[in-house]
């Protein structure tokens, strides 16, 4: 009887146990967490993709490091390590090594977790004469990332998961102003390749729209302007910008390969958004090789269109740009985000349902338990009552006990800096694919 309670009390163990999301080790690329103890999909998103996109895009290598000063000598400042290990470790784009690294050393407290000093992170930047002052993109990023690191209420260790959002904070800004910074860079239209149309504006503020602006003429100028009425009244309603941009090809304008990483640098040189926040939506068409991007900037319109609310609003209107419908596409894109504004708006924003995925970890669950307990049933039918008292006894007499000890002398840790994958996150032919940005995200892919 009591082999049967056991079994079935284990079945239960396991069940709960199961649906109960489990832990795993995330690498950051770009970004290196000696503690191990601030991961999370934002933080991996931003380490694996943001990061070194942008190092492609913007010929800046653009690195995060983590340490514990458990092992740092006394006088050591967060400065001399960031210096150190961005020269040893071999930071920096080019023969000039231009990059910027961002470097936190946290100190560990008794219970597992870490907290951070004001005064133990640095902000580390070279870069060439031709490409401005190093000294003056420090001071820039510095105060663009010092609200989220020197937050008090962050990093006390009582919550990691705190420490981990003020992180992703301090990078996507550091990201957002290394960007800005280096917008000077965005190629006049005498400067840009031949493969731009004659005609085509080096600067969206020229072809005199706001919030449409065909580079490609794909619109008549009577949709154009009735689509840009549309776009300035839900910008005005909601508070959120509404933008489309059609080019040729969207590598002429020197921001890569990669028309996610392209787009979200336009929004920033273009000083794109509504409000401090500068919250918008733009989606850019390429139509050389049919390339499609969508960017989602600003605490408002991220938390209206969230990952999940992106891909559906994308499912509103990107047929219609593969069907070669350029007026349909917008008119439904516009409408769609005034919709998804709205029930933001309302506190009810789009937001994908836990149930099936519940519903189906629960199921496997409980299959795997019902096997579990076969396998338990199946093995108790060997079991037979003794029908001597001699045999729970040993040949010597007494009965027989069995000491088992596992003897552990000591651990062995290896920790390897994961250097960044420049290659990860591609496209999909004929369709798009999730992609965060710095200090945003979105979509990108072909139409």
């Amino acid at each position: 009887m009591k082999r049967k309670v056991t079994a079935l009390l284990t079945a239960l163990l396991l069940t709960l146990t199961l649906c109960v999301p489990t832990l795993a080790w995330t690498e950051y690329g770009a970004i290196y967490d000696e503690t191990d103890a601030l991961g999370s999909d934002e933080l991996s998103d931003l380490g694996q993709y943001t990061l070194p996109q942008l190092t492609e895009a913007l010929h800046l290598d653009l690195r995060v490091d983590i340490f514990t000063n458990e092992d740092v000598s006394e006088g050591t400042t967060a400065g001399d390590i960031a210096t150190y290990v961005y020269k040893d470790s071999g930071y920096g784009w080019g023969e000039e090594k231009d990059g910027i690294s961002l470097t936190l050393v946290m100190e560990p407290l008794p219970d597992g977790s870490y907290t951070l000093a004001e005064t133990d992170w640095c902000v580390y930047a070279m870069l060439s004469e031709t490409r401005g002052d190093g000294q003056e993109l420090s001071g820039l990023v510095y105060d663009a990332v010092e609200p989220y690191l020197n937050n008090a209420q962050s990093w006390t260790g009582e919550d990691m998961a705190a420490s981990a959002e003020a992180l992703c904070q301090a990078v996507n800004a550091m990201a957002a102003t290394a960007a800005d910074y280096l917008s000077a860079d965005f190629p006049t239209e005498a400067q840009q390749p031949e493969t731009v149309q004659s005609g085509e504006a080096s600067k969206l503020g020229d072809t005199g729209m706001n919030y449409v602006f065909d580079l490609r003429g794909m619109l008549s100028d009577g949709e154009r302007e009735q689509l840009e009425d549309r776009a300035e009244d839900i910008a005005l309603r909601r508070s959120c910008g509404i933008y489309t941009l059609f080019v040729e090809d969207f590598t002429a304008y020197g921001y890569g390969d990669d028309p996610y990483t392209a787009l979200y640098q336009i929004y920033h040189a273009e000083g794109l958004g509504v409000g401090e926040d500068r919250n918008g939506v733009i989606i850019m068409l390429s139509m050389k090789e049919r390339d499609y991007a969508m960017f989602v900037y600003g605490e408002w319109a991220e938390y209206a269109f969230d990952r999940y609310g992106a891909e559906q609003l994308e499912n509103r209107f990107l047929s219609y740009f593969s069907d070669g419908d350029w007026y349909g596409g917008i008119s439904n894109y516009l409408t769609a985000c005034d919709e998804f504004l709205e029930l933001a708006e309302a506190g009810k924003s789009v937001r994908s349902s836990p149930l099936p995925a519940i519903g189906i970890a629960v199921a496997v669950s409980c299959l795997i338990a019902f096997l579990v307990c076969m396998i338990l049933k199946g093995q108790m039918k060997s079991v037979r009552k003794g029908v001597d008292a001699n045999v729970y006894t040993t040949a010597g007499g007494g009965l027989k006990l069995t000491d088992s000890y596992d003897h552990y002398t000591h651990t062995t840790e290896t920790r390897r800096k994961i250097e960044s994958d420049s290659g990860g996150g591609g496209r999909s032919s004929g369709g798009t694919v999730s992609r965060s940005g710095g200090g945003g995200h979105g979509r990108s892919g072909k139409f």
